[in-house]
């Protein structure tokens, strides 16, 4: 698959330790490479959505401007999913991150095909609990050459320590 169109893995991904999550609030936690949305990608999100001409009513999409090269709020929202988890460097090998919710998800900018995305991350909440530490992270998907961003979201990420047997 061409590198353009996923978002890379970075080597640094899980190698900071959670006992050093306090001397990174506030600091950027990563900047993913510069991916685009492609028309396959953008079928399928519709298909997996059920956004399909013979069984929804598309009249709202087809009456934006261009409609059919919009990439919708909701699959960005998607894809943020796999930059995070390609990308978030707090971890380690018994450490388990997983999608906790968003407090807030805003969508400025419209994103379409021709354009090309990345996503940053700055840390800046930790919550201890009982099952774990609760990370608040300020994520800001870009769009190249453009003020306005495409996404703002406050993404909860909840990190447990596996326990041994």
């Amino acid at each position: 698959m061409d590198h353009n169109l996923t978002w890379s893995s970075s080597d640094k991904r899980r190698t900071i330790p959670l006992e050093r999550v306090d001397s990174l609030l506030g600091q950027e936690l990563f900047v993913t490479d510069w991916r685009q949305v492609d028309r396959v990608h953008l079928d399928h999100f519709h298909w997996s959505v059920d956004e399909v001409d013979e069984k929804s009513d598309m009249l709202a999409n087809k009456n934006f401007p261009r409609g059919e090269d919009n990439v919708d709020g909701f699959m960005l929202l998607s894809l943020m999913t796999s930059a995070f988890f390609n990308n978030f460097p707090l971890g380690g090998k018994d450490v388990v991150a997983w999608n906790y919710g968003l407090d807030r998800v805003r969508f400025p900018a419209t994103v379409y095909l021709e354009h090309h995305i990345r996503m940053r991350a700055v840390l800046t909440h930790v919550d201890r609990k009982d099952s774990g530490l609760l990370t608040t992270n300020q994520v800001v998907m870009e769009i190249r050459e453009q003020e306005r961003p495409a996404m703002l979201a406050q993404f909860l990420v909840m990190l447990t320590t596996l326990k041994g047997d």
